[in-house]
């Protein structure tokens, strides 16, 4: 089904382009250890078992819902910085 929606593109600031979570070859162990020392804040809209499946599992490029907290989309970011 075609649909248009609003949501968040995650990209690299540095060649603009979309992030693919097929390409990042992260695991869920890396995710669940940085997770030990830097809790996911609590968002309704993202759980901490979307983030890591969305990142473990997808592929094309990663995106997160509109109503995502701004919190949530800093925690992301600094997530994948610190990971790949």
């Amino acid at each position: 089904m075609i649909r248009v929606d609003r949501f968040y593109v995650v990209y690299d600031s540095t060649t603009m382009e979309a992030v693919n979570p097929e390409y990042l070859s992260l695991t869920r162990e890396e995710i669940e250890e940085y997770m030990k020392n830097h809790p996911m804040p609590e968002d309704p809209a993202y759980s901490k078992e979307e983030l890591i499946e969305d990142l473990t599992k997808s592929s094309g490029f990663y995106c997160l819902p509109n109503d995502t907290k701004e919190e949530t989309r800093e925690y992301v970011a600094e997530l994948l910085n610190a990971l790949i």
